[in-house]
């Protein structure tokens, strides 16, 4: 994680990963492709820790990570319990090329994270958050999209600053979360923040 969360992707070379690895190339290649098939693996770990973490937690956690995503946050700070350089991982998708974050989204996203989205939603649907006139196979997909298309905005207009890229994340999550929740519902999960807040 060191490797990958101090220097630039395009900069990591084998030799430093090995070295790093302590590894002999044959032991490496056995188990990895290259140091893609490498980073894939540590951001899979980094979403597994946080996927179990959502897992087990109350319906109000379950529901803020439907709407903050993978790399997301509730205000601004971390909601679970990964260390210093899981955290600063978490960041390196806005920096590594893009061939690289889509093969992150189709190969280790939608098999870790967005399970549980999907599930997030059927109980949004069972307990009645959901508006009715939803597809939950359409909403699904919009969130299952949102982060990747976050990191691309991001990129696009280099929006380097965290907590303007925090504040974008919780204004685009709002925006949708209000569309697609019940009234009532939408008011008072918004009243349930305030009063967590105070």
């Amino acid at each position: 994680m060191h490797l990958f969360v101090d220097n630039l992707y395009e900069d990591i070379t084998m030799k430093m990963v090995l070295d790093r690895l302590s590894m002999h190339p044959g032991t490496f290649y056995r188990y990895f492709e290259d140091k893609d098939d490498l980073y894939c693996l540590l951001i899979r770990n980094v979403t597994q820790k946080r996927v179990a973490y959502f897992n087990n937690s109350n319906e109000d956690s379950l529901f803020q990570f439907f709407l903050t995503g993978l790399f997301g946050n509730v205000n601004g700070i971390m909601t679970e319990p990964l260390n210093e350089l899981e955290i600063k991982l978490t960041e390196t998708p806005l920096y590594i090329p893009e061939n690289i974050l889509l093969k992150i989204y189709l190969n280790v996203l939608k098999g870790e994270s967005f399970p549980l989205i999907k599930d997030i939603l059927r109980r949004m649907r069972v307990d009645g958050y959901l508006r009715p006139d939803f597809d939950d196979d359409l909403i699904f997909f919009m969130f299952e999209s949102m982060q990747f298309n976050l990191v691309l905005f991001f990129r696009e207009f280099d929006i380097k600053d965290s907590k303007l890229q925090h504040k974008i994340s919780k204004y685009f999550a709002d925006f949708m979360g209000h569309g697609l929740l019940e009234d009532h519902k939408h008011s008072e999960i918004v009243s349930d923040l305030k009063k967590a807040k105070e």
